[in-house]
């Protein structure tokens, strides 16, 4: 399968990346947009943003290098951009990325659960958009909406954890309308994302057998929490929605799965 969407300046643009970046775009929009109705500046979450994607790119950019070059890669920084081909170390990326968030919020003095509150939207956004642009399939199946592969048959991994996602968004967005304590959309998303992580090691090719195990009790230990701090909250008022509404959010809710299912099924026709 050809991964590359174009390209620019001479230099392929993979789907992964292209999608990711738009991700990233549209996540900014949604946690400068968040931050401003929790009293945070937008220049200290956009300095926050771009910083915590400048580490994840060049983190995970310079760990391939590494493995490729050895320590040698230090004196050929330029490589970071002209052989993108490579691509980037993900799980690097993100470790650093953590790392530089965490100390980029403290020192802005804007780190709390409000702040997780409102970067949580954002984070979704991302991973729905950046699980379209994967390439991890998952394992052989019959069934109707397999991806064909030459002679292979799997399962999309990349579509069900792009619906995922967006499943958890769409909820965590009526969450958002009544809220009763800080926390509460970090960790009722964090707790969602644990069991759909589980759901999908059903379909996928991971053998590392522990994590059947360790989602589940990280989900309810995370459900737990949640309930925890629900019953202990405040109740506040909540405005009630009438059929209409609920039928029109359903409505959206489809189209929107119409449209990801569609553009993911178009890479391979």
């Amino acid at each position: 399968m050809d991964n590359i969407l174009f390209y620019f300046a001479g230099m392929p643009v993979y789907f992964y990346g292209f999608l990711t970046s738009l991700g990233l775009l549209f996540g900014t929009i949604s946690a400068l947009s968040q931050g401003r109705r929790r009293g945070i500046s937008w220049y200290k979450m956009f300095d926050f943003i771009l910083g915590t994607a400048v580490v994840f790119f060049i983190a995970g950019r310079v760990s391939v290098l590494i493995g490729q070059y050895g320590f040698v890669a230090f004196l050929r920084p330029w490589k970071i951009f002209t052989e993108m081909s490579g691509g980037l170390n993900t799980k690097t990326g993100l470790i650093f990325a953590v790392i530089y968030g965490f100390l980029s919020a403290v020192r802005h003095k804007i780190f709390g659960l409000g702040f997780l509150d409102a970067i949580t939207p954002a984070i979704l956004i991302i991973r729905i958009f950046s699980s379209l642009g994967s390439t991890v399939f998952g394992r052989s199946t019959s069934v109707p909406w397999a991806i064909h592969l030459g002679e292979l048959r799997l399962h999309p991994l990349p579509l069900y954890a792009a619906l995922g996602y967006y499943l958890i968004y769409f909820i965590e967005k009526h969450i958002r309308r009544n809220l009763r304590f800080e926390g509460q959309v970090f960790i009722s998303a964090s707790t969602m994302i644990i069991w759909l992580h589980w759901i999908l090691l059903f379909v996928s090719e991971t053998e590392d057998r522990i994590w059947f195990w360790l989602y589940p009790l990280l989900g309810l230990l995370g459900t737990a929490l949640w309930s925890f701090c629900h019953a202990n909250s405040p109740i506040t008022r909540t405005s009630h929605r009438g059929v209409v509404f609920w039928l029109f959010q359903f409505v959206v809710f489809g189209i929107v799965v119409f449209f990801i299912s569609s553009f993911f099924y178009s890479r391979f026709v």
